[in-house]
Order: structure tokens, then C-alpha cells, then sequence
């Protein structure tokens, strides 16, 4: 293919389909607006008569086909080319005679094929409100993949730009021609290959050097590029990997609405998936990477593992392996575990109450068998409730010994086995049988001792202790709470956060004490019994960081419509009766025995789980 100097001439002769194992769009405000920024400088300097290099670059493009076709997979450019072509879909709404997208003959990614398509019709039908109409759209769940919502936000940005009031690069629809020859003359790159291994492999060169891609494509192309080097039939080999990303990106894009799987990036899932189970061999080091991506992250640790492999079979073996153990991991994440947690919602449970090491856990699970068939999360999260309670309450002795048994764990945990061997060893650490680490003994009464002998920590200073929420959370579902309705309203989005409910910034007016020289020490002794209970566990609530920045301020009864909203029934119950301020240390003391006596009975003390 001869290469084209502009925009248009490699735009309008061809038809161009994104693979399904690239990502879709994943442009956001920053890149639209950098975008946008671009039209108007260089609109500018083409009404310049005098100003050099009038044309814009629109960047670099590799392309995968057969010579003699029209049609080419984009290996590298898709997020500008469907950024135009979006900007131009938004021309054509506000300039009825402006076409030029309609030169474009983009596919997208197969998932996002019917969304792209409802949204075109949106924009090419007149009459009525677009705004409302891309409302509905966003509504519509039969067409709501991540990247179709991020389209839908890429156009209503830049109709904000054309639009008043806006604090956005403003944009004139008397001047959407010359905006349209803009993109028409860019000066544009293009590289072509008719075969797919070293298509991938140019991805992986001109991606790897300093461009700014997500951890989880750099692992894609490395892979690829591996299995260029050292295998004998790389096209079909390569297409293995291809298929398995495809089927992740897919996964991931429909997966928005998965409340569990929370503020999860797909970096973070390749991060604990390398942790878990990596090519699906894994017996130990599961700690690493130990982050998501630079010289301990994931790019940096599958790059290490290939250097390791001394013979080129092996290097292709872990390479595809790589990738189809990720698919599996992405379809337990996606699929089995929301799955499994409607039968039994202590799989979600366990992921709220350590998200990390329940990951790796559930990850490892999930291959070996149904963990909620014989009593494995039950005992898992009795588990870890007893080592945080322990690990709170100062037993901080050799705490390496206790992540190597961690380690232990999850290597219990056997591909392709039963579960009975970790469910046998969980048992025996619970019951004593098994020290889990140096002095903590019998993991269950140990637990319960120091829950008793350490109450008033609970009472006094619970505020600080990330675990405080769950606790919080398991009182409210304890107590026919809609476990489902407090997830989404507080949990989905990560915005959780705990509420003072007697606000430590109350003013003394609120305490009913409205001359403060005059009433001095009446207010000092109320406000220091207040003061501490404060921060107990009687005083806590969930609630989320916007809602904890509005409410905080107020009396507890301004709180509760918030709690109402959250589902949190039973702190409701009890703080519709917090309206007394000479009261409020004694409700703050009620309601921490009570929650004290649920944890006791309903969490610390299950000894029938490990019968």
C-alpha cells in the first residue's frame, strides 16, 4: 500500500475493522479535549495566509491486510479514527449537509457493533432533544458496554463545545466545514503489513517505548512479540493469543454493571491474576508482582518469567498460557463469582472484607471447584475476621510467618483438585491443631479472648480501623438490611466511607447550650462524656464520601435520610430515637453493646461452621 500523505486519502479509499483483541474506546475528557484544542489551533493557522506548516498531524497508523484489498484491521490508531469519526457524527447533527463521516467505513470491536449504530441513527434523526435522546441511550442496558458509554461521552462533549456556557475549547457550527478540512488535510503516518505476526510485533515496538499504554496491553504485545520470535508457526500461535484478549476485552467492557467487581481496573485483575494463578502452574509467590505496573508490576514480572524459559517452546507454551489462563480468570471475576454470590452472598462478602487476598483466593477456588458447596467461604471468612481481630487487637509478632502462611493457603488450593485439603487446613488453624503464626495458638478462642479483654477499644477508637465498615455492614444484614441495596448505594462505586453520627464539629448550640460563657461547665462535661464515645463503634456508621461531606455537620436526625436512602435499616431504628443531646453518650453506649453482642454471637463465635 503506497502511503497517502493525508487524512482523507488513507480515510476514504478503504474499510477498516478494529480486532476484537484490541481494546475498544477508552478515550476520556483529557484526550477529547487535547483533540478538540488540536482543530482549533490548526484552524487558526490555515486562515493564517501567512503561517508555515498550516496541516495537522494526525498521527501514526499500523495497518494489517492483504494486498490487492480495501479492507485493513487497525493494529494501532483505532482511538483517533474513532474520534473523528464521532466528532464528525456530532458535525453532521448541527450541519445537516456535512457527510464527510460517511467516507469513514469504521467497524468497531463486535460488542460495541449494535451500540455504535444505535448511536448513529440518534444523531442522524431530526427533531427532538439530543441531550434527552443520549439520556435514554445511556439508559438502555441492551447497549450499555463501557466504550459505548465512553462514545456516548466523547459526543456529548463536543456538542458541549459547540455549545454556550460551557467551560470547554468552544467551537462554532458556522465553521464546521473548515473544521471538517481540517481533519480532511491532516498529515497522517501509515505502516501496512499483510502479515499478522509482524503487524504485532511493529505494535509492540512503536507501543513499548515510552507511548502511554494501559499494563494489560503492554503484557498483550510482549506476549505476542515472544511468540513472533520463537515459534515456528507465530500467525496461528499469535492468533491464540489475539482470541484470548478479545474475549477479556469483551468481558471487561460488559462487566460495568458487575457491582463486585468495584474500583478493579483491568490492570489490577492482570495484577492479581499473575498473583493467583499466572500461566496456570502456580505454586508459590503469590504476593507477586507486587503492584500493578513499574519495576515490581506486571509488565516487568511476565518479562522476567520469559527470560527465565531456556528453551523456545517453553517461552510459547507460557505465553498462550499467559493469556487463556487470564480469559479464565476474567470469566471467574465476570461470570462465576457474581454468579455464586447470588446463591450465596458471602462470596461478595469476603471480597468487601479483603478484596485482595479474597481475589487470589476465590481465583484459585474457582478452578478446583464450587467453594460454596462445603462450608470453604463460610470458614474463610471466619477466617479472616479472626486473624484482623487478632492483628488489630496488637499481635504483631512475626508477621512474615504470618504471610507465608497466607502462602501456604492459597498452595493448598490445587488446580484441578477438590477443595478438601484447604478446607481441612483452614480447620486446623482455627482449631489449634495447626499454629497459623508465632504466639497466636488457637486461632478461634484466641480471637474470642481478645474480642473480649479488648472491648473497649471497640468503644472508645473503632474509627481508625478499616475493617470497622464490614463489621458495620454484617450488623445491617444481620439484621434484615437488603445486603443487595446497601452494595449498590454504597459499595458499587468505592465511595464508602464512615459517618460520626454525633458529628465531632457539632457547635454548642447544637448540644442545646446557647450562651457557652455562661454555661461553661455544664457544656464542658457534656461535651467531654460525648467526646469519649465519639469515636466507638456506637457512633459509626456506613455511609458514602459525598453524603459523609453533607451530612456531617448536622444533628443525627439530618442524617437519617441518608441512612434511609443507603438501606441501612437497624441504625435507622436507632438513631430516630438520638434527639436529646444529654443523651447522646448513652444511645452512642447502647448502640455499641448492641453491636458488640452481634459480633460476639454472629460472627466471632461460629464454632458450627468448623464442626
Amino acid at each position: 500500500m503506497e502511503q497517502p500523505k493525508t487524512f482523507g486519502e488513507i480515510i476514504k479509499p478503504f474499510s477498516f475493522t478494529i480486532p476484537d483483541y484490541q481494546r475498544a474506546y477508552s478515550w476520556g475528557e483529557k484526550q477529547l479535549i487535547a483533540f478538540v484544542n488540536d482543530i482549533l489551533e490548526y484552524y487558526a493557522k490555515t486562515d493564517d495566509e501567512q503561517s508555515d506548516n498550516k496541516n495537522y498531524y494526525l498521527g501514526h497508523y499500523i495497518l494489517e491486510g492483504k494486498y490487492g484489498t480495501a479492507e485493513y484491521e487497525i493494529i494501532d490508531g483505532q482511538q483517533r479514527i474513532s474520534t473523528v469519526y464521532l466528532f464528525l457524527l456530532v458535525c453532521k447533527h448541527l450541519k445537516k449537509d456535512c457527510d464527510y463521516y460517511k467516507q469513514i467505513n469504521l467497524t468497531p470491536v463486535s460488542y460495541d457493533k449494535d451500540g455504535l449504530n444505535v448511536l448513529v441513527n440518534a444523531l442522524e434523526t431530526n427533531g427532538g432533544n439530543i441531550n434527552v435522546r443520549l439520556t435514554e441511550l445511556l439508559n438502555d442496558t441492551g447497549n450499555k458496554t463501557m466504550s459505548f458509554v465512553r462514545m456516548l461521552d466523547a459526543v456529548r462533549l463536543f456538542f458541549d463545545c459547540f455549545s454556550e456556557g460551557k467551560k470547554l475549547p468552544k467551537l462554532d457550527v458556522n465553521k464546521i466545514d473548515k473544521y471538517v478540512d481540517v481533519i480532511d488535510k491532516a498529515h497522517c503516518s501509515v505502516a501496512c503489513y499483510t502479515d499478522k505476526a509482524v503487524a504485532s510485533q511493529i505494535f509492540e515496538l512503536h507501543n513499548t517505548r515510552g507511548i502511554a499504554l494501559s499494563e494489560t496491553e503492554k503484557v498483550k504485545a510482549l506476549l505476542m512479540k515472544n511468540v513472533y520470535i520463537n515459534s515456528q508457526n507465530s500467525n496461528a500461535e499469535i492468533e491464540k493469543i489475539q482470541n484470548a484478549f478479545a474475549r477479556i476485552f469483551e468481558m471487561e467492557e460488559k462487566a460495568s454493571d458487575v457491582w463486585l467487581r468495584g474500583d478493579l481496573s483491568l490492570d489490577t485483575i492482570l495484577m492479581h491474576h499473575l498473583q493467583a494463578v499466572e500461566n496456570g502452574h502456580k505454586k508459590e509467590n503469590f504476593g507477586l508482582p507486587q503492584g500493578i505496573s513499574g519495576d515490581n508490576g506486571s509488565f516487568e514480572y511476565v518479562k522476567k518469567a520469559l527470560l527465565k524459559k531456556n528453551d523456545k517452546n517453553k517461552i510459547v507454551e507460557y505465553a498462550i498460557n499467559v493469556a487463556e489462563q487470564f480469559e479464565k480468570s476474567m470469566n471467574i471475576l465476570v461470570n462465576k463469582i457474581p454468579k455464586a454470590d447470588q446463591e450465596n452472598p458471602l462470596i461478595g462478602d469476603v471480597l468487601l472484607l479483603d478484596k485482595n487476598r479474597s481475589i487470589i483466593f476465590l481465583l484459585r477456588a474457582f478452578r478446583s471447584g464450587n467453594p460454596i458447596e462445603n462450608k470453604l467461604i463460610e470458614r474463610w471468612e471466619n477466617f479472616l475476621i479472626c486473624y484482623e481481630i487478632i492483628y488489630w487487637n496488637g499481635y504483631y509478632y512475626n508477621a512474615k510467618a504470618s504471610r507465608n502462611e497466607f502462602q501456604i493457603i492459597y498452595k493448598s488450593i490445587e488446580n484441578g483438585s477438590n477443595l478438601d485439603k484447604c478446607n481441612s487446613l483452614l480447620s486446623q488453624f482455627y482449631k489449634g491443631e495447626r499454629k497459623f503464626s508465632y504466639r497466636w495458638e488457637h486461632l478461634g478462642n484466641n480471637a474470642g479472648r481478645l474480642f473480649n479483654t479488648e472491648k473497649k477499644k471497640w468503644i472508645k477508637d473503632a474509627y481508625g480501623w478499616n475493617k470497622t465498615a464490614y463489621f458495620l455492614y454484617k450488623f445491617e444484614i444481620g439484621h434484615d438490611a437488603d445486603y443487595r441495596m446497601i452494595r449498590e448505594s454504597i459499595y458499587k462505586k468505592d465511595s464508602i466511607a464512615i459517618d460520626h453520627i454525633v458529628a465531632r464539629s457539632l457547635e454548642w448550640k447544637d448540644l442545646g447550650i446557647e450562651n457557652y460563657s455562661q454555661q461553661k461547665i455544664q457544656a464542658d462535661l457534656l461535651w467531654k462524656e460525648i467526646s469519649s464515645v465519639i469515636n466507638g463503634i456506637g457512633n459509626l456508621s456506613l455511609t458514602t464520601s459525598s453524603a459523609n461531606s453533607s451530612d456531617s455537620n448536622g444533628l443525627p436526625s439530618k442524617h437519617l435520610n441518608s441512612f434511609k436512602r443507603f438501606g441501612l435499616v437497624k441504625t435507622v431504628e436507632q438513631v430516630g430515637f438520638w434527639n436529646n443531646p444529654e443523651e447522646f453518650a448513652s444511645k452512642i453506649s447502647e448502640r455499641s453493646e448492641a453491636i458488640l453482642a452481634f459480633i460476639s454471637d454472629k460472627i466471632i463465635n461460629k464454632k458450627d461452621i468448623w464442626s
